[in-house]
């Protein structure tokens, strides 16, 4: 069916015939980190680089199709999710994508030229988005805050999270979001910079969020 929408309680829209619904792809392991303990001039509220790691380059590939989500399995575990630096065996990765096809069955959506974009079907495979890490308008990021997720072992969606780190040598830069696990349902988040933009030259007086989502089966 086309022109079909459907509202969840709090009144968001969570499914149309317009928008492709993304499905999950699978679970990936970190693997084993590199550089560990190298970058210990990058600082936070968590502590220094050198409790971290970069990940190896066969765990994040097609990032133009695969959206990544992470989630942090240990308290006290924190991570530079943008820029690929994380502790070791803190979480795992699960993969999502828009471009894979739902399996028609009960309750087929179809877009306006006739291309099938959800089903009842498939409806199990598709992240469930619970909520947000959520950085209220006015807040400077470069001091943590902590904040509450409304499920318990959610996933954050890694690919919403800015963070870039940079090495010539000599001299490093990075800007970007840190992310802890306080407890299971507790997390703190701090934007850092250093040879970089503040949270204010990049943000301004903006808020942010970055989806939570729980996957069937996980």
């Amino acid at each position: 069916m086309s022109g079909f929408e459907v509202y969840n309680s709090a009144g968001a829209l969570t499914i149309d015939s317009t928008n492709k619904s993304i499905l999950t792809g699978a679970v990936k392991a970190m693997g084993t980190l590199t550089d560990q303990g190298y970058y210990t001039g990058f600082t936070c509220a968590f502590g220094n680089g050198g409790a971290l790691g970069f990940l190896p380059p066969a765990t994040i590939v097609s990032r133009n199709t695969t959206q990544y989500w992470f989630q942090i399995q240990k308290d006290g575990g924190w991570c530079f999710p943008g820029a690929e630096l994380f502790q070791p065996g803190i979480g795992r990765f699960m993969t999502s994508t828009h471009t894979a096809t739902p399996t028609s069955g009960y309750l087929d959506v179809f877009n306006a030229s006739g291309t099938l974009i959800w089903s009842a079907a498939s409806a199990a495979t598709m992240p469930r988005i619970q909520g947000f890490l959520t950085v209220p308008a006015a807040t400077d990021l470069s001091t943590a805050i902590t904040v509450t997720s409304p499920v318990a072992n959610p996933w954050f969606c890694w690919s919403q999270c800015p963070g870039n780190l940079s090495d010539d040598g000599e001299t490093i830069g990075y800007s970007g979001i840190v992310i802890r696990r306080n407890s299971s349902t507790s997390f703190s988040l701090q934007y850092v910079n250093k040879n970089q933009k503040t949270y204010r030259q990049a943000m301004g007086n903006n808020g942010f969020q970055i989806a939570l989502a729980t996957f069937t089966g996980y």
